[in-house]
């Protein structure tokens, strides 16, 4: 009996949500044929790329961001997470790692990258550096 009401309270709760979606809520993906999915695999939009860690823990250069973007694009990574992280000489959130910042994002675009922020800086986000209690 008990299976009975959690089978009946699940099919409850799907029709509940599912009655509140439009047809027009759903985007349906398309694949025509296998050579069209095969493509897509072999060079997926960037959000379907890995996303690795651009960590910046030294001194940080347009020279490295050159190098380093080049790097990520030609192993298969349309977008990478900017990690700032200690040891990291260039001031952290001084005018120069902005500009720095910045050209990474111009440097991105150019290569048809997407160029996203990890910044807690070795904060937990809730913390900002505190002890948390």
């Amino acid at each position: 009996m008990k299976l009975m009401k959690h089978v009946f309270l699940f099919y409850f709760v799907i029709t509940v949500l599912l009655s509140g979606c439009k047809k027009s809520d759903i985007s349906e993906v398309k694949i025509n044929d296998y050579k069209s999915l095969a493509a897509e695999f072999k060079t997926p939009a960037a959000e379907y790329t890995t996303a690795p860690f651009f960590v910046w823990n030294y001194k940080i250069t347009k020279k490295e961001i050159d190098n380093y973007l080049n790097d990520f694009k030609e192993q298969g990574s349309s977008q990478v997470f900017i990690h700032p992280r200690p040891g990291l000489i260039t001031e952290y959130l001084s005018d120069e790692w902005f500009e720095l910042f910045k050209y990474t994002v111009e440097k991105g675009k150019e290569l048809g990258m997407k160029i996203w922020i990890y910044d807690e800086n070795s904060y937990p986000s809730g913390f900002a550096g505190g002890n948390g209690s």
